[in-house]
Order: C-alpha cells, then structure tokens, then sequence
C-alpha cells in the first residue's frame, strides 16, 4: 500500500497486513537430528541375480521428522 502525506508531498510504503505471512512456530521448523544416517532397503529374493544386485534402497533419513514422515 502507498501513502501519500499531503503537507511534505513525500511518498510512503506500508506493507498491507494481508499480504504478510505470519512465521511458522520455531517448534514446527526446527528438525531433531540422528547421531547417524539411516537407510531403509528392500531385499527381493531373486535367485537369478547376486546377492547385492537383489537389495534397493527405499529411503534414507537423518532426522526424527524425516523417519515420521
């Protein structure tokens, strides 16, 4: 929004209260870390392939949020 004073002539900006955001509790945005990175993996027995070939990643997560989530 602009406001412009009549006696100076000068020009003013206000921010409309209705375009702010308001911040996010810290609570909500601070992540709890892991002392380590973990991995989820999913083993297919296929007797076809080598052990190692047979295991995929299905996630990783360094932070309790991450694992919840």
């Amino acid at each position: 929004m602009t406001k412009v004073t009549e006696d100076s002539g000068s020009v003013e900006q206000k921010a409309d209260a209705s375009t702010e955001e308001e911040p996010a509790e810290p609570e909500l945005l601070i992540k709890h870390p892991l002392q380590n990175t973990w991995a989820l993996w999913y083993f297919k027995n296929d007797k076809r392939n080598n052990w190692l070939d047979n295991q995929k990643v299905i996630t990783t997560f360094s932070t309790v949020e991450d694992f919840w989530a």
